[in-house]
């Protein structure tokens, strides 16, 4: 009797002591799981700090490539500034110019290449003055959002921390607010990215090419 009675003791220890081990082996499972987890959070800490670094430099290296351009061409539209740089020649504008092109190919936004590529061949196809300055204000407007900017500012907007008469002589205050080929059209100049040939009557057509994407590729 003395024998069976220990061995029922025993069958009944084995789960007993099966079932105090899971609160235990839980315990251990889960600070594991824990474990786990706050690497992967340091990890994901990690990369993110890590793309934010890369942002940051990236917005500097623009800000860099962007300041003197963007100081440079807004001289051009100053008159006394204008009138300086006729008598001392164009040849550190134009260097400035080509150094832009470069760095703008690799850093640039999409649009802000667009709007230089835009800019420039109106400045070699002999734009009219009006479309010259609807260019420039895209570009410095394109510039503004590829640097990071959420911006709103129009072109007219632009001009009018220079121009004390914007809205009251008409033409120039059409020239920010009218649809670019539309413009283009009022002063009969055709986008050499739009009409390659002479200069030609600018298409209803050719204007709904223009807001597309691809209208400068």
């Amino acid at each position: 009797m003395l024998t069976s009675t220990t061995t029922a003791s025993s069958a009944l220890t084995v789960p007993a002591l099966a079932l105090a081990a899971i609160p235990v082996i839980a315990s251990a499972t889960a600070a594991l799981i824990a474990a786990r987890s706050a690497r992967s959070v340091k990890r994901s800490e990690a990369e993110a700090q890590r793309i934010r670094d890369l942002e940051n430099r990236i917005s500097e290296r623009k800000y860099e490539i962007y300041q003197p351009i963007i100081q440079a061409l807004g001289d051009v539209f100053d008159l006394e500034k204008a009138e300086e740089m006729k008598k001392g020649g164009t040849n550190d504008l134009t260097d400035m110019l080509r150094k832009f092109a470069t760095w703008i190919t690799i850093y640039g936004s999409d649009e802000a290449v667009r709007a230089y590529h835009n800019f420039m061949q109106g400045a070699f196809n002999e734009a009219p003055t009006l479309v010259t300055m609807r260019l420039y204000a895209d570009l410095m407007l394109a510039a503004r959002r590829d640097i990071g900017a959420d911006t709103t500012v129009t072109p007219a907007q632009l001009f009018g921390m220079r121009l004390t008469d914007l809205y009251i002589e008409g033409d120039i205050h059409k020239a920010m607010t009218l649809p670019f080929l539309e413009l283009c059209k009022r002063e009969s100049w055709s986008p050499p990215w739009i009409e390659r040939s002479g200069v030609k009557k600018v298409s209803t057509s050719a204007i709904q090419q223009s807001q597309s994407p691809e209208a400068t590729e």
